[in-house]
């Protein structure tokens, strides 16, 4: 079972056991930060996360959506629900993940995920 202790916000929200696929005995700590539009839809700024063992960032993707609702899922994936939206950033330990490995990259235990949208302007 994972579950999701929450950072500083709406406690009710963030509080809510979720379930994944994996290994209910086992867990790895992860600490997740959420930013701007992605926090206000959470509700939110992250929190402590026990996924089971081998969990990958895109089924913790799967779980925060899960426990932070329509808004957090909406504001981070894509429409069909598969991928992360373009215009999100998603940084595991501080370095930025490629979107197309996000299925396969495990998260250690100890792992700090941060999730932000991208940021306008330019040059």
């Amino acid at each position: 079972m994972a579950r999701i202790v929450p950072g500083q916000g709406n406690a009710e929200k963030a509080g809510n056991e979720v379930h994944n696929a994996g290994d209910t005995d086992t867990s790895a700590k992860v600490k997740v930060r959420l930013f701007g539009s992605i926090r206000q839809a959470a509700g939110n700024d992250g929190g402590e996360v026990y996924p089971g063992i081998d969990c990958t960032v895109y089924e913790l993707l799967r779980l925060l959506s899960e426990n932070y609702g329509g808004a957090f899922r909406d504001e981070i994936l894509k429409p069909d629900g598969i991928g992360l939206r373009e215009d999100v950033i998603l940084s595991v330990n501080g370095v930025i993940a490629e979107h197309a490995k996000l299925k396969s990259l495990i998260l250690e235990d100890g792992a700090a995920v941060d999730l932000l949208p991208a940021f306008p302007g330019g040059g």
